[in-house]
């Protein structure tokens, strides 16, 4: 069993989590899993604003950035809270990847 542990980096998803970026998540996901990465990724999209759980979800990217080993940012838009997160994970000395499905498939 103690084999297992850190046997695969663990990567962290971040971009615009607007509904129709989702598949870009998926995709990211299915990519860095085949090629062995565990991976992080957000599972509400199209949030409201003004959800009453975002400060939560917002506060479990956090521990999930800080948890990981390597962040990939997903989406071509780079807003304010995805900004943040890239931030954060500079100053954490954490490796950032910038995912793009098409030149990721050739390498496949």
């Amino acid at each position: 069993m103690n084999e297992v542990l850190n046997k695969f980096p663990i990567m962290h998803s971040i971009g615009s989590t607007k509904i129709e970026n989702e598949q870009q998540f998926i995709d990211a996901e299915k990519y860095y899993t085949k090629n062995g990465y565990i991976v992080f990724k957000p599972i509400f999209f199209g949030l409201d604003k003004n959800d009453k759980r975002l400060s939560m979800y917002t506060d479990m990217c956090t521990q999930k950035l800080n948890m990981c080993d390597v962040v990939c940012v997903v989406t071509e838009h780079i807003g304010e809270s995805t900004r943040k997160r890239i931030e954060q994970a500079m100053e954490s000395g954490k490796e950032i990847i910038y995912f793009n499905l098409e030149r990721n498939k050739q390498y496949d």
